[in-house]
C-alpha cells in the first residue's frame, strides 16, 4: 500500500478516535504512519544516500527491494514488541495500535492485490499487451490508481513482460500506450 495512503487512513483514523482518546490519536497516527521508517533506513544504509527523490524512485520500480530489512518494523514481533512495551507504558499503546493497523493493511492490500493480479494475468492470457510476448513469467502492473486509496478491480491492471513492466515505471511523462 502507498505511502499516502497509510497517511490518509491513519489522519482519518486519528481524527475519529480523538474525541474519545485525546491526545493519544497522535501515537495512534504516528504509529500508523512512522511504521515506513523502515524502508526509508534501509535505503539510506544500502545506497548512502539520504534523498527522499531517490528512496521513492527506488521503491516504485516495477520490482522493488524486498530485502527484509525494508519490514523490520512490519514484523509481527516488533509490533508485539511495542505493544507489549505499550502495556508498562501506556503512552506506546496507541502506536501499537497504529502499527498494527498499518501492518493488518498491509496484509489485507496484499491479498487483494494478488487476486485482482492474478485475475489480469488469466484474462490476458499470460501475455504482454505491449510486445505480445506469452511468458509465463508475465506481470501484472497497475496501469489505472485514485489519487487516494488503491483500488482492486483487474480492470485497472495490465499483464506485462518484464522489460516493458520496468520501462512502465520509468515513464515519466509520456501516456502509456495502452491508456
Amino acid at each position: 500500500m502507498r505511502v499516502r495512503d497509510h497517511v490518509l487512513i491513519a489522519t482519518a483514523s486519528a481524527a475519529v478516535t480523538a474525541p474519545f482518546i485525546g491526545r493519544a490519536a497522535i501515537g495512534l497516527w504516528a504509529g500508523g504512519v512512522l511504521i515506513d521508517a523502515d524502508h526509508y533506513v534501509w535505503f539510506c544504509l544500502r545506497h548512502r544516500s539520504v534523498s527522499p527523490r531517490a528512496a521513492m524512485r527506488l521503491f516504485g520500480q516495477a520490482d522493488p527491494a524486498r530485502h527484509p530489512a525494508t519490514r523490520l518494523l512490519h514484523a509481527p514481533a516488533a509490533v508485539l514488541g511495542v505493544l507489549l512495551l505499550g502495556l508498562r507504558q501506556r503512552r506506546l499503546l496507541p502506536a501499537a495500535f497504529g502499527m498494527a493497523m498499518h501492518a493488518a493493511l498491509d496484509a489485507r492490500h496484499a491479498a487483494r492485490m494478488e487476486r485482482a493480479r492474478s485475475a489480469a494475468l488469466a484474462r490476458d492470457g499470460y501475455s504482454c499487451q505491449v510486445c505480445g510476448t506469452g511468458t509465463p513469467a508475465a506481470g501484472a502492473h497497475l496501469r489505472r490508481q485514485p489519487l487516494l486509496l488503491p483500488s482492486y478491480r483487474a480492470e485497472n491492471l495490465i499483464s506485462l513482460c518484464g522489460p516493458c513492466h520496468e520501462a512502465a515505471h520509468t515513464r515519466l511523462s509520456r501516456p502509456a500506450p495502452w491508456t
